[in-house]
């Protein structure tokens, strides 16, 4: 979080790597008796907070933290730190192909003022940390809300705008190694007569859910977390997030041996 690059780091993301390597050979070699334990043993412990222009709250539900703009209001300290995960994978030589931002992380509260008196963040304001969120939606990040406890109804702790080459969470699943399980309150829709299949949301889908049928953009709804990237790089506003407050569960890849 500090982002150092002493010898320390450079052993400790080699590390990190095998450790990676090794749970997704262990999942892979275990996949039909392991998968459905995970759905029973392994929580959410993050939830997706939209691209908050695109949101849009029915009138009988109260959502007040739903909204980026509003989480950062709540909090007087706020601590900006190093994206750990894109550092881990600058380390190996593999940059982040979303971002060049290496700085947008936040920590919230208790832990965000322990986190500056440590040196592990700096603070920043609320108006420096809604910048850095909307860079983040431009550039098709995703918002992941990290709770006290893990509980969605607590307080946030942290939100991290993650990108599915470098997010360890992301990583596991691609790399076949966990499931992605997350909470979320929406649902990814398209709007078929206004959709021209130019692809974009194919490209942006951090979940690869979305796929082009008939020049059409079809949404696996079974895999969308509700993130809004795809709405807001739609061109063509072709696609909108109603709420769907749900649980996803998707089983990590089956990687099949060469």
């Amino acid at each position: 979080m500090r982002g150092e690059t002493t010898e320390k780091e450079k052993k400790l993301v080699i590390l990190f790597e095998k450790f990676f390597e090794e749970m997704s050979q262990a999942t892979q070699k275990n996949y039909e008796q392991l998968i459905p334990q995970y759905k029973k043993m392994i929580p959410a412990i993050a939830r997706v907070v939209p691209v908050e222009e695109e949101i849009e709250i029915p009138k009988e539900v109260v959502l007040p933290f739903d909204e980026i703009s509003k989480i950062v209001e709540k909090y007087d300290n706020i601590a900006l730190t190093h994206c750990y995960c894109r550092h881990e994978k600058d380390l190996l030589g593999d940059p982040c192909k979303v971002t060049d931002e290496r700085l947008n992380c936040f920590l919230f509260g208790k832990i965000a003022q322990f986190a500056i008196e440590q040196n592990f963040g700096k603070p920043i304001s609320k108006e420096e940390a809604k910048k850095i969120f909307q860079k983040a939606e431009d550039e098709g990040l995703v918002h992941k809300a990290f709770h006290v406890h893990l509980d969605p109804q607590k307080r946030e702790e942290a939100i991290c705008n993650c990108c599915k080459c470098c997010c360890g969470i992301f990583q596991m699943y691609y790399r076949g190694a966990m499931p992605y399980h997350t909470h979320t309150n929406y649902l990814a829709v398209v709007n078929e007569e206004e959709c021209i299949g130019c692809g974009t949301c194919v490209e942006k889908c951090p979940m690869e859910t979305i796929s082009l049928i008939d020049d059409i953009a079809k949404i696996n709804s079974e895999k969308c977390i509700g993130c809004g990237v795809c709405a807001h790089h739609c061109p063509q506003e072709a696609i909108k997030l109603e709420y769907n407050k749900r649980d996803v569960f998707i089983p990590p890849k089956k990687i099949t041996a060469n």
